[in-house]
């Protein structure tokens, strides 16, 4: 009887409340929702942000490379020649077509020869960090490229303006510099480093931008493609 009785008074829990342990399907929709949207309006500027501290990086990359040609210059006279083949040593009196140190493999790179000679002191600096971050696997393929050639291609004469001579500003680093479309490998997947361009008429170029290096040690961020065209295809063909 006794234990019929407590039998009997046994509390249990009511039904509404067990069914308030957890979610319902309809709250983790919105939660879910709710997630994605905060997710797509932080992406992009955490993107952006990313982007914008590889860029700051570049340029201060371009400033001691920079530095460095201007001592290698006072020392010896004048610049030193580009590599010609991409690799861990410095490559003045080779070049071999479709595998240059820079624009992936079609144009010859910052010398190494800096490195050798002491003038600069971590490779990480002959990179521009955003290409170096993409482009892992072909890392000796995007060097920052050279406004200059190795000395069995003309040595300075061979770049696209000869940057020991001239009156113009001329450039002498940047990030890129040959459009992919226009190298030994069209397919290659290359994208210049620094985001889009926007145009004196306000008209967005996606995926155009690389920092460049001028004579006059002066840094600015340009459309790699366009400056491309306009220095070997006036007509924009």
């Amino acid at each position: 009887m006794g234990g019929l009785l407590l039998d009997s008074m046994t509390v249990f829990p009511r039904k509404e409340n067990m069914s308030r342990k957890g979610f319902t399907l309809i709250e983790l929709l919105i939660v879910v929702a709710i997630i994605s949207i905060l997710t797509a309006i932080a992406l992009p500027n955490f993107l952006d942000a990313v982007e914008r501290t590889h860029s700051a990086a570049c340029k201060s990359n371009l400033k001691t490379l920079a530095t460095a040609l201007v001592w290698y210059r006072l020392d010896y006279g004048e610049l030193p020649p580009a590599d010609g083949t991409a690799g861990p040593y410095p490559s003045p009196d080779q070049t071999t077509p479709g595998k240059g140190p820079a624009a992936g493999g079609s144009w010859d790179g910052v010398p190494r020869a800096l490195i050798s000679n002491g003038y600069v002191t971590d490779e990480k600096v002959l990179y521009c960090p955003s290409m170096a971050k993409r482009y892992k696997d072909r890392k000796e393929y995007v060097r920052y490229a050279y406004n200059s050639s190795a000395f069995d291609t003309f040595g300075h004469s061979g770049g696209a303006d000869n940057i020991e001579k001239g009156r113009r500003d001329v450039w002498m680093l940047r990030c890129m510099w040959v459009p992919p479309e226009y190298s030994f490998n069209p397919r290659s997947g290359l994208e210049y480093p620094h985001g889009d361009s926007i145009d004196e008429e306000g008209v967005i170029h996606h995926h155009a931008a690389e920092n460049v290096l001028y004579r006059s040690c002066s840094i600015e961020s340009r459309n790699g493609r366009r400056d491309f065209l306009e220095s070997f295809y006036p007509t924009g063909k």
